[in-house]
């Protein structure tokens, strides 16, 4: 099963995906991109110290992570 997952929010696209560690743990990663033209806007590599035992769980962090930075931010399409 492929563990990535892309979800819009307020006009961009979130595309995460979890990277396997070497203990079989899950790291979150997120690409924020315009959805209007692909534009790439953030790319959100976390501390390797986090870790998720399940890539489920390491893409839900990656997006609400994602969604409260754009929230947070003045960032507009």
């Amino acid at each position: 099963m492929q563990h990535d997952a892309a979800f819009s929010h307020r006009g961009y696209l979130l595309n995460c995906a979890p990277a396997r560690a070497g203990d079989g743990s899950f790291h979150p990663y997120v690409v924020i991109s315009r959805s209007s033209d692909g534009e790439l806007v953030a790319n959100r590599f976390f501390p390797s110290e986090l870790r998720f035992r399940s890539p489920d769980e390491a893409i839900a962090h990656a997006r609400d992570w994602a969604v409260r930075w754009i929230d947070a931010s003045n960032v507009t399409v």
